[in-house]
């Protein structure tokens, strides 16, 4: 299956935020509770040992993706000795804020809006994309991977969609979920009520955007011939595959790049 670079609602600007947060609600609520990035924590942590880092940069994190759920699965972020610092270009500031509420001893974030792009200096840290590398076209993900090498940081690239017919009928199916999850998402919002059930933008949106992301994903094949587009690149150690869940034919698509000194 060829892959498109098509729009999604959730990459525009004048999207309101309102709706976005509802939008990122549902993606945070969806992964923490089927804990589906569990198959990759192990990955990542031994990625995290051996780059030396003490703090995450996460990048697109929207309401915070994965993080929470992982903590449990990687015990040196458990523990605070490694900390997580929340980025987003849309910042979901409610959820970000309630995150690092409920969990000071892990979790910081940046009000500002930062671009994965061209990463500040200052943000020091092993840096991870989470559900967020297919929104980029193939020159600015390789921009993305070439920052990080040019910067000297580690950093892990995992989706959860795939070129795959399952998952394709499966966004179909999205919307009843969010009609069913809305309300026992946090933090509570009147306007993600509003925009699920009184006018359903929220679902629909999440089904379309759903749909184009897994035609947008990029193979394992596709993130290592980026991989040998960018300057520096043989410095690093790359690896690139599938973490499969369970018994499914689909999995977590997974790019991890260290510095060879960190090897």
């Amino acid at each position: 299956m060829r892959r498109i670079q098509f729009f999604e609602f959730e990459d525009q600007h004048w999207l309101p935020a309102s709706i976005r947060n509802g939008i990122t609600d549902f993606l945070q609520f969806s992964v923490e509770y089927g804990d589906l990035y569990k198959g990759f924590a192990n990955r990542l942590s031994k990625a995290l040992d051996r780059s030396g880092d003490t703090q995450i940069i996460d990048l697109c994190s929207g309401a915070g993706g994965p993080m929470k759920s992982l903590l449990k699965h990687i015990p040196d972020v458990n523990s605070g000795r490694i900390k997580v610092h929340l980025t987003d270009y849309y910042p979901n500031l409610p959820a970000l804020s309630e995150l690092a509420r409920t969990v000071p001893i892990c979790f910081t974030y940046s009000k500002d809006a930062i671009s994965a792009l061209d990463v500040p200096s200052s943000m020091a840290g092993f840096r991870t994309l989470f559900s967020s590398f297919h929104h980029f076209n193939e020159r600015d993900a390789t921009r993305i991977l070439q920052d990080a090498v040019a910067k000297k940081r580690g950093i892990a690239i995992a989706e959860l969609t795939q070129r795959h017919a399952l998952l394709l009928v499966y966004m179909f199916f999205t919307p009843f979920l969010v009609l069913f999850a809305s309300p026992f998402q946090k933090p509570f919002r009147w306007s993600r009520l509003f925009w699920t059930y009184v006018l359903p933008v929220i679902p629909l949106v999440v089904a379309f955007d759903g749909f184009v992301s897994c035609l947008r994903t990029y193979t394992p094949e596709e993130l290592m011939k980026m991989v040998h587009g960018i300057a520096g690149y043989e410095d690093y150690e790359w690896q690139a595959g599938v973490e499969w869940i369970g018994v499914l034919p689909i999995g977590v698509t997974y790019l991890i790049g260290l510095p060879r000194k960190a090897t």
